[in-house]
């Protein structure tokens, strides 16, 4: 996502000059696949599709249905909990409560984060007796009441609040049944006795499955029950029987069916990710997958596999060579034959918002230590970033061997300043220790975020721009007028649809000049209260109406519409769901079963009436 940044002075005296060179161009069709694996329809949803999507990160309080076990995605750290009849209260000091006493440090875990043991009841060591997790909450409601089934192995007692009431009738041992009534408040699953007997068979792998099934077999065909499978004539299957073969909810499998790549990039957990080694790594077999480090890559990889999508992956910012070299081959080994895959070095190194940016710095700063009239701390922070991208695609081309071509290298750009996507290209320090080579030279796209609308949310325009929301229309004229043309605000710097456009084509030229493939990794609406005008209700309301407004889908069909005229190939919307607020509105959609979506139905009309356009751009048997 694009934020504020501004270069320096000191930064524009260190472009170099270029030297106009003309690369081989690539033998790289994009849209291409080899085949179909047997069995496959021949023509399946995605066969010529232009678009990508990112899809959202695994959250407990995440509007989108993306695993049948809700318990992976579930609060990642263990509250630990204590109450007055359970003792260990009375010593609490602020900020521990009963809620949470802050005692993650004490726990008994075992490798996959299972809770092994509790306090005893007069245990002056720790104040908390019990760990619980939330599941479901702060959505809006927007998940389905009905049947939960609760699966564990091991002894002890589980308990549940807030939406959840145990069914004792439908209940047995290592089987509770839950009758849920969503609300915002969600599920608190919480173990007060574990391993009871004191033989090692503490309560562990609870996976908490939802109400719901499939019809005849297929992982996209959603039924809410039998009674809705049996209307069609058809043979359900519940989740609880399918949960371990079939990870993904139906329905986000079937929206995410019409693209042809999938980014993983808030999945993988890039912006946090502090992963070194591979040893290190989150595992299918965990308790939770929504941590720091995110989802395992197998999981990205399954998925990838499921929608007969190309996976596009963010590795971590210190992953070490060998890190890089087992993803490359578990992906290898993963994905079928016709896949191609996407890889890309952390996420957009010159956004101070994100810590991958000051990490990359510290890195380039102790390769290319401060001297006199040097280049500055930010151009040396890309050079690194550039450096380190050809490095590791290098190791993934090189385990791929003879299908290195389905490798597709990126290197992350930025939209507003094309400097900063020439320097990383470019890279002049790592190419003065490496015979005169370009980083864009061990790269096969160049990849941008051509973000619309920013400038709304900046602070200096933020009074404006809630003036409007007086008018009777509440804004929303005086807003896709600015959007669409740029011409009401008049603000330097702007954002708008003309502006964008240039950036793209900029762009474009750039990667020209190098062969390479233009790529948007991300992009779409960026409407969102900005440093202090993100508290501005005024500015919430009318950006968070404007993404439900039919003319936001007009937008964007004429952004995708000039992205192609302008020569763009693959591009990645962000981002698949998610809800609104005063944080930004990036989901297509706002909740999973969400219809007339203005962003989603002009994706998938753009995707309907474009298909790939690019040389290679249509799959064949």
């Amino acid at each position: 996502m694009l934020l504020p940044f501004t270069l320096t002075e000191t930064d524009l005296q260190h472009v170099m000059s270029l030297a106009t060179r003309w690369l081989i161009a690539l033998t790289f069709p994009l849209c291409s696949l080899a085949s179909l694996a047997h069995g496959q329809a021949a023509t399946p949803a995605n066969t010529l599709s232009p678009l990508g999507m990112n899809i959202s990160g695994l959250a407990y309080w995440s509007t989108e249905w993306p695993l049948l076990d809700e318990m992976k995605r579930g609060r990642f750290r263990w509250l630990t909990q204590c109450n007055r009849p359970m003792g260990g209260c009375d010593h609490l000091q602020a900020p521990a409560s009963d809620w949470d006493t802050r005692e993650q440090s004490l726990l008994d875990l075992d490798p996959n984060d299972w809770v092994r043991s509790l306090p005893a009841a007069g245990d002056a060591l720790a104040n908390y007796r019990a760990v619980a997790t939330l599941l479901l909450s702060g959505n809006g409601a927007s998940y389905p009441s009905g049947q939960y089934t609760v699966l564990y192995d091991g002894e002890g007692r589980l308990e549940y609040a807030h939406d959840a009431v145990r069914n004792n009738a439908l209940s047995q041992p290592g089987r509770d049944v839950l009758d849920v009534k969503a609300s915002n408040s969600g599920i608190l699953l919480r173990i007060t006795a574990t391993d009871p007997k004191k033989t090692g068979n503490y309560l562990r792998n609870i996976r908490v499955i939802w109400p719901g099934g499939i019809c005849n077999g297929d992982p996209f065909d959603y039924a809410e029950s039998a009674e809705a499978c049996q209307a069609w004539a058809g043979v359900y299957t519940p989740f609880t029987e399918i949960y371990d073969t079939q990870r993904f909810h139906p329905l986000l499998l079937r929206d995410l069916r019409p693209y042809r790549a999938i980014r993983f990039m808030d999945l993988l957990a890039t912006n946090t990710n502090t992963l070194v080694e591979w040893a290190d790594r989150p595992r299918l077999e965990h308790a939770r997958w929504s941590g720091p480090n995110g989802a395992p890559l197998e999981l990205a990889l399954e998925l990838a596999v499921k929608l007969n999508a190309d996976p596009w992956i963010n590795l971590p910012v210190r992953a070490s060579d060998d890190y890089t070299i087992q993803a490359a081959r578990l992906a290898r080994t993963l994905l079928k034959p016709h896949q191609r895959i996407y890889v890309e070095y952390a996420n957009e190194v010159w956004n101070d918002a994100f810590g991958a940016g000051a990490w990359v710095q510290q890195q380039a700063i102790q390769r290319w230590p401060d001297r006199s009239g040097g280049p500055s701390s930010f151009t040396r922070r890309i050079n690194g970033y550039g450096q380190r991208t050809v490095e590791l695609c290098a190791l993934w081309k090189q385990e791929w061997g003879l299908e290195r071509s389905r490798v597709v290298c990126v290197m992350g750009g930025m939209s507003a300043n094309a400097w900063v996507s020439e320097q990383a290209l470019q890279c002049p320090l790592w190419a003065a220790e490496n015979g005169g080579h370009a980083c864009a030279e061990g790269v096969d796209a160049l990849a941008i975020a051509p973000y619309f609308g920013h400038h709304l949310g900046i602070t200096k325009n933020a009074g404006t721009v809630a003036e409007w929301t007086t008018r009777e229309d509440g804004g929303l004229n005086l807003l896709f007028q600015e959007l669409a043309q740029g011409d009401v605000l008049n603000s330097p710097g702007n954002l708008a649809l003309p502006t964008v456009n240039a950036q793209i084509a900029r762009h474009r030229a750039l990667a020209d000049r190098y062969g390479l493939a233009l790529l948007a990794y991300e992009g779409g609406q960026h409407l969102a209260g900005i440093g202090s005008a993100q508290n501005h209700s005024q500015l919430e309301t009318l950006f968070t109406t404007a993404n439900r407004d039919p003319r936001m889908g007009d937008l964007y069909a004429a952004y995708l519409a000039n992205w192609r005229q302008q020569g763009g190939q693959l591009f990645v919307a962000f981002n698949s769901v998610g809800r609104y607020g005063k944080y930004g509105s990036w989901g297509a959609k706002e909740h999973q079963t969400q219809t007339g979506a203005p962003k989603h139905d002009a994706l998938l009309r753009f995707i309907a009436a474009n298909p790939c356009w690019w040389p290679g751009g249509a799959r064949v048997k």
